[in-house]
């Protein structure tokens, strides 16, 4: 199943992650390096095996770990109402 970021992001790229901020409602929230693909990548549509790839190929963890991390970070995201 394929999950879409619902709202428009902006995103404010830091050292070690980004800002990111919700105009709509006023809120913002700061991820890590990997919250900021999964962020981008769920804004391009990318399925959940996709981005688990993609943070294993990246930070070179494995595909448990990878997974968890995005299903967490979806569940976040669901909390918040931006997926």
């Amino acid at each position: 199943m394929v999950r879409k970021v619902k709202r428009e992001l902006k995103i404010i790229n830091q050292d070690d992650g980004a800002m990111v901020l919700d105009k709509s409602r006023g809120i913002y929230f700061q991820v890590n390096a990997a919250g900021v693909i999964m962020l981008e990548g769920l804004s391009r549509g990318m399925t959940i095996d996709e981005l688990v790839k993609k943070l294993e190929n990246t930070f070179s963890i494995d595909y448990a770990q990878a997974k968890t991390d995005v299903n967490e970070f979806i569940d976040l995201l669901k909390e918040m109402e931006l997926a």
